[in-house]
């Protein structure tokens, strides 16, 4: 599994990738597929929002209290 981060998650900096609160899980197949087609194309081609699927991953991990006291 890699991260998949979504760059449209609102807090990328230039040169920089998305915290990995906008992130959802995939093989290494489907994050270079997303690479090469894009966001748009990807979430049309298996018909998800990318960016809800990733906010649902985040309410549900455990440790993201401590990294939210943290990280601000």
């Amino acid at each position: 599994m890699e991260a998949m981060h979504v760059d449209h998650g609102g807090d990328k900096g230039m040169g920089t990738k998305v915290s990995d609160r906008f992130a959802i899980p995939g093989c290494s197949g489907h994050h270079r597929e997303q690479h090469n087609t894009g966001w748009q194309t990807f979430q049309k081609k298996y018909k998800f929002d990318a960016l809800w699927a990733a906010s649902q991953y985040w309410s549900k991990w455990p440790g993201r209290g401590a990294w939210e006291a943290r990280n601000g």
